[in-house]
């Protein structure tokens, strides 16, 4: 399990990418799809009310996109994304 100290040794990783959403606070944390992110960059997929949908969780905003082509709701790192996966 990481620790405060890993995550402070972190940035989020959103900001590998061009981007226009600022970050709340410098506090980040591991997110289930493997990346450090910051709350305001983090989205939770709660399905789409169907038995055992996998993909349902926290996802970084770049694990979204890609999880969920078009979906991000920053059109900066969408295009960003879309652009490094083309």
């Amino acid at each position: 399990m990481p620790t405060t100290d890993d995550a402070a040794a972190h940035t989020c990783y959103i900001d590998e990418f061009p981007h226009r959403l600022p970050h709340r606070d410098g506090t980040v944390a591991l997110r289930p799809c493997g990346h450090y992110a910051c709350d305001p960059h983090t989205i939770t997929y709660y399905g789409t009310g169907g038995e055992g949908d996998a993909r349902e969780g926290d996802y970084c905003m770049v694990c979204y996109e890609r999880t969920f082509p078009g979906m991000c709701p920053d059109k900066v790192l969408r295009a960003a994304i879309q652009e490094a996966t083309a």
